[in-house]
């Protein structure tokens, strides 16, 4: 008899697809998207309000999600920086920031951006 994880499991008279991993646990969106290094979101007003999107990956035209111009506060999960654009494209002037939550965002970039890359 193997005895897996305590549970004295007879593999020699159970299959696997029998098998119950009841400790197994699915991780939501927010929780993998943080391991895997983490988020940008974007929202529409100051202090995180007015509608937000949320980015795993850079996006490098922020009008195909109806966002372009229109960032005014930001929260960065996980561990990774991202850059902000003020063009499509990665292009013209950009700010870099890392994890935090920025209530709202420096002047000159408030509805302005328009890519957002995320750094490795």
């Amino acid at each position: 008899m193997s005895n897996i994880n305590n549970y004295g499991v007879d593999m020699n008279k159970i299959t696997l697809t029998e098998l119950s991993f009841s400790t197994v646990k699915e991780l939501s969106d927010e929780v993998a998207a943080t391991c895997s290094g983490g988020t940008a979101s974007l929202f529409r007003d100051a202090n995180f309000q007015g509608g937000g999107i949320t980015f795993s990956n850079s996006d490098a035209n922020l009008t195909n999600n109806n966002f372009n111009d229109a960032t005014s506060s930001i929260v960065i999960t996980g561990n990774q920086r991202w850059r902000f654009y003020k063009n499509a494209n990665f292009q013209g002037p950009s700010i870099t920031l890392g994890p935090g939550r920025y209530a709202r965002v420096a002047r000159g970039v408030n509805d302005s951006i328009s890519s957002l890359k995320r750094l490795s």
